[in-house]
């Protein structure tokens, strides 16, 4: 499945609501597996905030129990791994601005293109291992809230 110099995966795949625990849930499993099998060093998960507590949502609760289930799975499978859980996407343009948490504790929106130059910064070694954590729009340029999240790791 993975060409050998292939060393880091982004799984961004999401469903649109049809076929949650198909595509988001063993969908995501499986590139784990793969991911394992072939020496994949890094793994960054696109969840959503919520994942960390499916049973308390009003809306998507089987998407985002497929989410958890996928994100657990990633957690326990001894690859080194990053979970990105964004706010609700918007097609608004890039603003290398995001405000970062472990936990937000609040609702927030945030650019699909600043969720994806997140998911792709998250990729560099030493970067958010072994984390989870929220995003949404801030004022705080993506490269320092990553490195913030990174400091708490070490």
């Amino acid at each position: 499945m993975f060409n050998s110099s292939i060393d880091k995966v982004i799984f961004a795949a999401g469903s649109g609501g049809k076929n949650v625990k198909k595509v988001d849930q063993e969908g995501a499993k499986r590139l784990v597996d793969a991911a394992n099998k072939n020496g994949v060093k890094k793994f960054v998960m696109l969840s959503s905030m919520g994942a960390d507590n499916p049973e308390e949502a009003d809306d998507l609760k089987d998407y985002l129990k497929a989410k958890h289930n996928a994100d657990e799975y990633l957690k326990n499978s001894g690859l080194t791994y990053a979970i990105v859980r964004p706010g609700s996407l918007t097609n608004n343009k890039l603003t290398n601005c995001i405000e970062l948490e472990v936990k937000l504790n609040k609702q927030g929106e945030i650019s699909r293109n600043d969720v994806a130059q997140t998911l792709v910064r998250t990729l560099n070694d030493g970067v958010a291992n072994n984390s989870t954590f929220e995003i949404i729009n801030g004022k705080e340029l993506i490269g320092d809230a990553l490195n913030k999240v990174s400091a708490t790791n070490n």
